[in-house]
């Protein structure tokens, strides 16, 4: 950015403020480039090399396991696998999964994990259960590596504050984010998620709100991520992005009820329940693979500070009200999808670590806001996600920070954010 530039907000009501640049005046020295000066920016770009050089040792340590099939991969696998070979009916028969996963990628110790989304998200992997499973598990890495491409491509308007501060910025950005390499190792869809978000946001800046909706009623295989965020779009009135997500999901659950028939549908409805309900018992926990304490939500957080003083019943009621304070809060802000996202990962009842690389959007909204108290808890919530790798037990203090980061996000005036240059 040029000496005696100024920046000046546009309010985007899909997005918050985006920013102008106006152009240097005549008196302007030669239109010397200068960089805008940032704290926030230095502290992340100062503790780049750092936090890259970890994701890279635990990544490289991981792998092995990864590709031996101690991965998340294993199911998505697993589930495209059953579809292709005519055992779509089975999908959500507990028991058949165990001996398909056992099939496909054998461990010495029998090990599943249950398959858990809308069936038509499965459709995306049959191509892949075409490959053994190492193969498929590195086909699917590049594919997301692929989509993290194309995500830094729909993001590209909201990262020119930080593509002026350093090219490289942002690209170093999302490999510094720990979800995003815990999704990319352990083969995951969250960047599936990430990437049809941020088509939704690209498309919102284009004023097509009907795409918006079908991009996010895509990701109905989340669906207790994305029904939050269409929830928030109903209350703010947004009608042609209700109706293309109301077109998308509908299309998702006929697929999903044609691939694996009103028996599969009902089992899947019986897991779903298990698992927001009764997942509180060890033998829950080992079956579905995931503990509430190990999320990044507003249910992990309640439930390690009051779990220990309140019956589960009240921790469901605490939860429950904390939800709707939230939602309430991020209703009454206005329409912001990096705001319905950081709603919608709060009130979700399942909010595992991958499921966090799409907070990747509203913390790139805050480093660009140019407000420091933004850019600053955008800061904590990048740093503070590296956590999730060293203590698992640790994760409700990234749901706080997330809590936190949300509450200073609401609560800062987009008007009242200035850029500030050296």
């Amino acid at each position: 950015m040029e000496h005696g530039q100024t920046a000046s907000v546009e309010m985007n009501p899909d997005f918050g403020a985006t920013w102008s640049v106006t152009p240097p005046s005549a008196g302007t020295r030669g239109g010397a480039q200068a960089p805008a000066r940032f704290w926030p920016h230095d502290l992340l770009l100062g503790l780049m090399p750092l936090v890259l050089c970890a994701q890279l040792f635990i990544g490289a340590a991981q792998l092995p396991q990864a590709t031996r099939g101690i991965a998340d991969f294993r199911q998505l696998y697993a589930g495209g696998f059953m579809i292709r070979t005519g055992h779509a009916a089975e999908l959500y028969d507990y028991e058949a999964q165990r001996k398909f996963e056992d099939r496909i990628a054998p461990l010495e110790k029998s090990r599943i994990l249950p398959i858990n989304h809308f069936a038509f998200e499965e459709l995306l992997f049959v191509p892949f259960s075409f490959f053994p499973y190492k193969t498929a598990y590195w086909l699917f890495f590049v594919f997301n590596f692929g989509l993290l491409g194309l995500s830094l491509r729909f993001l590209k308007r909201r990262l020119g504050v930080l593509s002026q501060r350093w090219a490289w910025f942002p690209p170093l950005l999302l490999l510094a984010f720990r979800p995003i390499v815990w999704t990319l190792v352990n083969g995951q869809d969250s960047i599936l998620t990430l990437a049809l978000l941020a088509g939704a946001l690209f498309a919102l800046d284009q004023s097509c709100e009907f795409a918006a909706g079908i991009l996010v009623g895509a990701a109905m295989y989340k669906f207790q991520i994305v029904l939050p965020i269409a929830l928030l779009f109903l209350i703010w009135h947004r009608w042609r992005f209700c109706c293309g997500f109301a077109a998308s999901a509908v299309v998702a659950g006929l697929m999903s009820l044609w691939i694996v028939g009103f028996h599969g549908m009902v089992q899947y409805a019986h897991t779903m329940a298990d698992m927001s309900m009764h997942l509180v018992s060890q033998e829950a926990i080992t079956r579905y693979g995931a503990s509430p304490l190990h999320m990044l939500n507003l249910r992990s957080a309640v439930l390690v500070t009051l779990g220990r003083v309140l019956p589960q019943s009240a921790c469901l009621v605490v939860i429950g009200l904390a939800s709707v304070a939230v939602l309430w809060a991020a209703a009454k802000r206005g329409p912001s999808l990096p705001n319905a996202i950081t709603a919608a990962a709060l009130v979700s009842y399942h909010f595992l670590p991958h499921d966090a690389s799409i907070l990747l959007i509203p913390t790139i909204a805050a480093l660009s806001s140019g407000s420091v108290v933004l850019g600053a808890m955008a800061a904590l919530l990048l740093l503070s996600s590296m956590i999730t790798s060293i203590v698992w037990t640790y994760n409700s203090v990234v749901a706080l920070v997330i809590l936190v980061f949300f509450i200073v996000t609401i609560r800062t005036e987009s008007s009242s954010t200035k850029l500030v240059f050296a």
